[in-house]
């Protein structure tokens, strides 16, 4: 599967690793022409990358494979061109990567979430309704 994404990513690797084999097998994987380094740990290095690119799924998945055994951190978050949510998050426990989905609840400032769910709901309500001039936005 492929498709339009952004991404938002810091990934924490050992030393030890071959650090320009990893930066060209994140290009490849995420398809995106630039990853920072941050070196300033005594033993490990950060992998840095944010861009809108193709996500491939298989691509993704095989490079997350890859890595995992030299990774101590890491995190990868993504939009989808649909505006879905998800990310990898490394779990240093079990030692694997773990897909994420999540999604984005707005709520007003100074609002409780039943008043801001009651908002929402009067809202689409209206979006569903034909338009006519007596369509108004819900009180607040």
């Amino acid at each position: 599967m492929s498709f339009y994404a952004t991404f938002d990513a810091m990934i924490t690797v050992p030393k030890s690793v071959d650090k320009d084999a990893i930066i060209q097998r994140i290009k490849d994987a995420f398809d995106i022409p630039e990853v920072w380094t941050d070196d300033k740990a005594e033993n490990s290095f950060d992998l840095c990358f944010g861009e809108d690119a193709r996500y491939n799924e298989d691509s993704v998945y095989a490079f997350l494979a890859e890595i995992e055994p030299y990774t101590i951190s890491g995190e990868i978050a993504y939009t989808g061109e649909d505006a879905s949510n998800w990310r990898h998050v490394f779990d240093s426990e079990t030692h694997q990567w773990l897909e994420q989905e999540g999604y984005v609840a707005y709520r007003e400032d100074g609002k409780t979430i039943q008043e801001s769910m009651a908002f929402l709901e009067e809202l689409a309500k209206q979006m569903r309704e034909p338009i006519s001039d007596k369509t108004a936005e819900p009180e607040r």
